[in-house]
């Protein structure tokens, strides 16, 4: 354990101190191509027992004066010479760039796009994301790339570089590059199926005069808020208290979705709640509205009025 977690901090500060220096080389854009100085360039492990391969063989062809063995020597010399320049113009002139924001759910997959375009053709690249396993093998080039991974977590998220490597003509060198987009990817709340009480909580005989319309009881969790708390109730037992939550604004219009102001476990469950909520009001095709503790968004309704209102909830 310790040295697993001694490799991962080594690893950490490995690629922080990377990332800066790519930071000054190559910072974001919309559009990236790849030029000399963004392509790297050294021999695999292939290419390094070939290149021993041929000191070797020129050493015994200079210690015996055999001139065959000399000339295969200067020809394999060329050979691994000229893929060097054969491996750098198969990446050189690539140009990436942005697509629309990939969105998905927490624990669902985002599959973020980038575009590429060249004016020549590209053979056996490799498109990968820093630090994720996903690696994207393309014979030929196509017009676009699609990663695919999991959000772990809600909010607005940039996407990481995208690291585009390659051995192409021989395996003796790989040339790689890491390439930084100005695009972000969007990770909302998951929805919940339903919006159901607790039935776990014991109401009285007459809840008309403790629960307003439009309120549940539900018990009470680390991050309710103390004023939602049911004083009465606690009284006669205090060792289950509940909470009052209002799921409409007794103000607001039939079509309002409200995020009250709360913390921790209690805001996630409520951010999926309304998230619930919106998708269902938009499947109706009803005007509806968003009613954050610090924005409130007007009634509207379409996919870009959606897409507003859930990124408002990932940034909640």
């Amino acid at each position: 354990m310790f040295n697993l977690n001694f490799k991962q901090r080594l690893y950490q500060r490995y690629w922080q101190f990377v990332s800066n220096y790519l930071d000054k080389r190559q910072p974001a854009g919309s559009t990236v191509t790849l030029v000399q100085k963004l392509i790297f360039i050294l021999p695999t492990r292939y290419g390094w027992w070939f290149f021993l391969l041929i000191i070797l063989m020129y050493l015994l062809g200079t210690n015996y004066q055999n001139n065959l063995i000399l000339l295969l020597c200067y020809l394999l010399l060329s050979v691994f010479l000229l893929s060097i320049t054969m491996c750098y113009l198969n990446m050189s002139g690539l140009t990436l760039s942005t697509a629309k924001p990939a969105e998905g759910f927490v624990n669902s997959d985002i599959e973020p796009e980038i575009l590429t375009s060249s004016a020549k053709q590209h053979m056996m690249l490799q498109f990968s994301l820093v630090q994720h396993s996903q690696l994207i093998t393309m014979p030929q080039l196509e017009r676009s790339v699609r990663f695919s991974f999991t959000g772990k977590e809600r909010g607005r998220f940039a996407l990481p570089r995208i690291k585009i490597s390659s051995q192409y003509p021989f395996g003796l060198w790989r040339a790689w590059s890491y390439i930084a987009l100005d695009q972000i990817y969007w990770v909302y709340p998951t929805p919940m199926a339903q919006i159901t009480k607790d039935n776990d909580v014991d109401i009285d005989d007459k809840p008309q005069s403790t629960v307003q319309s439009g309120d549940t009881l539900t018990p009470y969790r680390p991050g309710d808020s103390i004023r939602h708390m049911v004083w009465k109730r606690l009284a006669r037992d205090p060792f289950n208290p509940v909470v009052r939550q209002q799921l409409t604004s007794p103000q607001a219009a039939p079509n309002w979705v409200v995020v009250p102001a709360l913390t921790g476990e209690a805001l996630e469950r409520a951010l999926r709640q309304a998230c619930q909520q919106l998708l269902t009001l938009e499947q109706t095709g009803k005007k509806y509205g968003l009613q954050l503790p610090h924005q409130t968004l007007p009634q509207s309704s379409g996919s870009i009025h959606l897409q507003r209102c859930l990124q408002e909830l990932a940034l909640c």
